[in-house]
Parts: C-alpha cells; sequence; structure tokens
C-alpha cells in the first residue's frame, strides 16, 4: 500500500509527466497534420480522412512520447524537491533516495505494461489501419472531391470542370462535361447546375445536369448536333477499386505474438527471419527500458541548490537520445544478419542500466554524491572564460 509520502511523490511526478506527454503529442500531431492535409488535399479526398488518419498515428506517438515523459516527470519532481530542501527534510526524517524509489517504480511498472500493450498489440493494428485509408485515398475508395475551377478526368472518356460548389460539394453550379466515346465523338455538355446521386449497384453513379446544352461533334456528319435540356442525366461507371493486402506482410504490423510464431517457423527464409527476430527483441528491450529510467532520472534530478545547474536535464535527455539512436543501429545490424541480438540490443541495453545503476549508487552511496562532478567541474572551467569575456564587452559597451 501506498502511505502519505508515496502518494505526495507521485503527487510531484503526476504533473510534468502529463504535460510532458501533452506537449510531446500535440507537436507530433500538429506537425504531421500539416502534411496530412497537403496530402489528402491533393488526392482529393474528403477532409475527414485527416482526422481518422491522426487517430491511428495517436499509438505510435504515445508510444514515443511515455518514455521521454515518464524521465521528464520524475526528473523534474525530484529537481523541485531537492530546490526546495524537502529531500534534505526527508531524509532527516530516516528516509532515503532509495525508499523514495519505490512509488517511481509502481509508477514505471504501470507504464511499462500500457507500453507493452501499446507496442505489442494496438500499434500493429494501428499502422495496419493507417496504410490502409492511405490505400484507400490513392484509389479513390474514400471517394474524391471535384476541384473547383479545374480540369478533373471522372471517368474513362470524361472530363468534368465547374466554376463554383455549394451546400459542402452537393450542389454544382457552372457545369461543362466533355465525353469521348470509343469510336471517336465527342460531345460536348454545358449546364446551369446539377449534382452527384448514387445508385443501387454502387459501381456507378448519376451526374444529373439542369438546365443546359449539348453539342456533338462526329466527323461523319457535316455539322455538329446542338440540343438543350431541362434535366439530363450522365451515368459515370466507377473505377475498379483494388483491395488492400492482408495484415502481416510487413512486420511491424504483427503483434508479439504472432512475431514469436513466425520466428519459430522453420520455412521462414533468413532475410524475414532476422526483420521478424529483430523487431521482437526491439519491442522487448523498448518496454524494460521502464525499469532504468526511474534510476537515472532520481540520479541526475537532484539539483545542487547553489548553484541551480541544469545539467542533469540536458545530459539525461542527450543519454536517451544517444541510446534510442544506438538501439536503432543495433536492430539494423540484427535484421542484415551481421549480429545477434543478445550482443547488439541486449548487451546495450545491460550497459545503458548499469550505467544508471551506477549513477544511482554515486547519489545515494555518500552525502553530496553527485554522479556529474567531474561533468559540472568542466563544464564551469569551460564556461569561466566566456563569462569573463561576456562582462568585459559589456564593460565596453556602457
Amino acid at each position: 500500500m501506498l502511505n502519505r509520502l508515496d502518494r505526495y511523490i507521485l503527487a510531484q511526478v503526476r504533473t510534468p509527466l502529463l504535460m510532458t506527454l501533452a506537449v510531446a503529442a500535440l507537436l507530433l500531431l500538429l506537425e504531421r497534420m500539416l502534411r496530412l492535409f497537403d496530402f489528402v488535399v491533393n488526392q482529393g479526398g474528403p477532409v475527414e480522412v485527416v482526422f481518422r488518419l491522426l487517430g491511428n498515428l495517436i499509438p505510435h506517438y504515445l508510444g514515443m512520447a511515455l518514455p521521454i515523459g515518464l524521465f521528464l516527470g520524475i526528473l523534474i519532481a525530484f529537481r523541485n524537491l531537492s530546490l526546495n530542501s524537502e529531500i534534505d527534510a526527508i531524509g532527516a526524517s530516516g528516509t532515503g533516495l532509495r525508499r523514495l524509489l519505490r512509488p517511481v517504480m509502481y509508477l514505471s511498472l504501470v507504464l511499462m505494461a500500457v507500453q507493452f500493450v501499446l507496442v505489442s498489440y494496438v500499434q500493429p493494428f494501428s499502422r495496419y489501419y493507417y496504410h490502409g485509408l492511405v490505400f484507400d485515398l490513392r484509389s479513390g475508395a474514400l471517394g474524391a472531391s471535384v476541384k473547383v475551377g479545374e480540369y478533373v478526368n471522372i471517368g474513362k472518356g470524361l472530363v468534368l470542370r465547374i466554376n463554383e460548389s455549394r451546400n459542402n460539394g452537393t450542389e454544382l453550379v457552372g457545369i461543362f462535361l466533355e465525353r469521348t466515346h470509343e469510336d471517336g465523338r465527342r460531345v460536348a455538355i454545358s449546364a446551369e447546375k446539377g449534382g452527384f446521386f448514387s445508385t443501387p449497384d454502387q459501381q456507378n453513379v448519376i451526374l444529373r445536369l439542369y438546365n443546359g446544352r449539348l453539342l456533338e461533334i462526329n466527323e461523319k456528319r457535316d455539322r455538329p448536333r446542338v440540343l438543350t435540356f431541362d434535366q439530363q442525366d450522365i451515368a459515370v461507371r466507377l473505377p475498379e477499386i483494388e483491395e488492400f493486402r492482408r495484415r502481416g506482410e510487413q512486420q511491424r504490423e504483427l503483434t508479439i505474438i504472432e512475431l514469436w510464431t513466425a520466428i519459430n517457423d522453420p520455412n521462414l527464409d533468413e532475410t524475414t527471419y532476422n526483420e521478424y527476430r529483430g523487431n521482437f527483441h526491439w519491442r522487448l528491450a523498448e518496454t524494460l527500458t521502464f525499469l532504468i529510467l526511474p534510476f537515472l532520472a532520481i540520479s541526475l534530478g537532484i539539483a545542487n541548490r547553489r548553484t541551480g545547474q541544469s545539467l542533469g536535464l540536458v545530459i539525461g535527455l542527450s543519454l536517451i537520445i544517444l541510446y534510442n539512436e544506438l538501439q536503432e543501429m543495433c536492430v539494423t545490424l540484427v535484421v542484415d544478419g551481421t549480429a545477434s541480438p543478445f550482443v547488439t540490443i541486449w548487451l546495450l541495453y545491460a550497459a545503458f542500466f548499469t550505467l544508471s545503476l551506477r549513477f544511482m549508487y554515486l547519489r545515494t552511496a555518500r552525502v553530496g554524491g553527485d554522479p556529474l562532478y567531474w561533468v559540472e567541474l568542466l563544464w564551469a572551467a569551460s564556461n569561466r572564460p566566456v563569462k569573463r569575456i561576456t562582462k568585459r564587452v559589456t564593460e565596453a559597451l556602457t
């Protein structure tokens, strides 16, 4: 059971954790939203598809933001506790940093379970549905919008141009249509207004035109035929829509159980086996990273009250970024068949875990222990000349 101190620590971690998740997810989604809007508009698809695409990207971005959110939440919380001397007060009551690690580890285990569900089950399906929507959009299965003021090919031998669209596209104004038949006949139609209507067979749509004129040009005749009409229906056959591929043709679309089953298939070729094995071990290592983050965040989060430097934040984020980049390199080596995942992915994981435990040991082994002691000394030595030069320049300018 959690006591009052545990709940207080979790309350301190909660705010920066949620803020980091919200900001990271918002920035990632906004950046992708602009590209998706541009893509959907260029494909002539409905705008609501953008939000369906973004919905399938949320699990992917949440999986990216959770480790950073947990790390920053713990680090910022313990930094604030140390700057406010609360760590000293808690220590004076006989409670050390190792005891304060307990509620943070509970939180890390909960988020690790969430991450496991995301990378093992949710992300494979959301990735498949995302690519399925992109495929449907490109193939026209989601429908296409007719761009105002442009000539658009809407079927075999059919070219359409409209001057204005009203009522969310249900009413078209100022219509010009040209149809070219296989025998060489060309029919040009202009109409005051019109609209598209569906048919029961779902293979054709009806373009209904009102108050227009039809001009038929036939080389076999001496002169074109002209007629006016109050209403004219033009059948437009929809193109054949291909079916999207089955899920599982890409290893990232397989669940963790499906990956494990595929790895143990004796008929699997070596290239596919290496791809599946690399992705399988990467998912496990990505999930188990949550066991490392509390040790690293607490050891780097406690700040020097005299200087208030934030080197721990910078170095911690740099280490996580470096770790992720090296993990991607290790996965590439496994996929290429160059090395085993145990001497690449898991060796790097063990090194990162050992470094974090070492930092935690240096912080808790003795009073005032600082794993970044030499880094801070080097930073202070290199920063001192810069301060002197800045001071001299400021004095000279004033």
